[in-house]
C-alpha cells in the first residue's frame, strides 16, 4: 500500500497595519536616538530599545506561513510564524468531511448562512488566490476552514474522496 502525501505552503499577505506600524516604530527609535545623543545624553535610549523590540515583535508577527497536509485520508492545517514556531490549527480525517469545495461554489450557500459554523480561515488573503473551504463536522456543529490547495493536493483528495469534492 502506498503511502500518499501532499504538503503546501502558503505564506500569508502582510497587513498594511502592521507595515505601518513598523515603520513608525523605526522612525521613533531613531528620533530618540537622536534626541538621546543631541540634546540630552542617554535621555531616550530606554524608549528607544523598547520601540526597537516592539518592531521586532511585530516583523515576527507578520511572518506567517499556513501549512496543509495531506496524508492517507487526513487533512492537517498548521500555522508557522516566523519560520519557528509551529502551531496546529486542525486535524481532520476524510470521515468527518462533509464537503471541499471552491469559496464561490453554490454548495456552500447554506452553510454559509448557519450560525452556529466556526470559521478559521488559513489562506494567504492575496487578491485572485483560487480559495477552497472544507466543511467538516466538529464535535456537535460543523466547522469551515478556508485554504489554498495545489492541484495535486486536490487529485490526491479526489482520488479517494471523490463523491466530497467539488472543482
Amino acid at each position: 500500500m502506498s503511502i500518499f502525501e501532499n504538503t503546501v505552503l502558503v505564506d500569508k499577505k502582510v497587513s498594511v497595519v502592521n507595515v505601518i506600524l513598523r515603520y513608525l516604530c523605526i522612525a521613533l527609535a531613531i528620533f530618540c536616538v537622536l534626541v538621546s545623543i543631541i540634546v540630552y545624553p542617554g535621555i531616550l535610549l530606554v524608549p528607544a530599545i523598547i520601540f526597537a523590540v516592539f518592531w521586532y515583535l511585530l516583523k515576527i508577527a507578520s511572518q506567517i506561513e499556513w501549512e496543509y497536509t495531506y496524508i492517507e485520508g487526513r487533512l492537517s492545517f498548521a500555522r508557522i510564524k516566523a519560520k519557528r514556531k509551529r502551531k496546529n490549527i486542525a486535524k481532520i480525517e476524510m470521515e468527518e468531511v462533509v464537503l471541499i469545495a471552491p469559496s464561490t461554489a453554490h454548495e456552500l450557500y447554506n452553510y454559509h448562512n448557519n450560525n452556529q459554523l466556526s470559521v478559521k480561515d488559513c489562506s494567504s488573503k492575496q487578491p485572485g488566490a483560487k480559495t477552497y473551504e472544507v466543511i467538516y463536522k466538529n464535535g456537535s456543529g460543523l466547522g469551515d476552514i478556508i485554504f489554498e490547495p495545489d492541484e495535486n493536493m486536490l487529485d490526491m483528495i479526489c482520488n479517494r474522496n471523490a463523491k466530497k469534492v467539488i472543482r
